[in-house]
């Protein structure tokens, strides 16, 4: 599956992303692991799952490694990051709907793709992110 993570040093990162993605129809529902998701289906059928929380063992994917910051973007602290997991296949939906939680925060607000390039919620390019 192709994701990535949305990270915050915000601790209410996944109900504040929660509230944005069910305001445009998202809908919440529990995990394998008793966690909650919220999925959102756009019109032509797209999907965008994000996960309350990184499943145990796996953190070392978020804290860990030779991250590369988008632009000149100051990283984050990833040790200090609260971190949800999302899926989804398509990079202009990724984009958009970041966009849209990250303009919806107070709090800075990222994600960390597939390559270890952070990039800022509101400056996501579809065409260099990797899922």
């Amino acid at each position: 599956m192709r994701g990535g993570f949305l990270i915050s040093l915000d601790d209410e990162l996944y109900a504040r992303a929660s509230d944005v993605l069910k305001g445009l129809g998202g809908r919440t529902t529990s995990g394998e692991m008793g966690d909650s998701m919220v999925q959102l289906v756009e019109g032509s059928g797209r999907l965008f799952t994000l996960y309350e929380r990184v499943p145990a063992g796996t953190e070392w994917e978020v804290h860990e490694g030779e991250f590369v910051a988008a632009y000149d973007l100051e990283l984050p602290n990833m040790m200090l990051v609260a971190a949800c997991p999302f899926e989804c296949r398509w990079p202009d939906l990724v984009s958009r709907l970041v966009g849209q939680i990250g303009r919806a925060s107070d709090s800075p607000t990222w994600i960390l793709d597939g390559d270890g390039v952070v990039w800022p919620a509101a400056r996501i390019d579809p065409d260099s992110l990797t899922l």
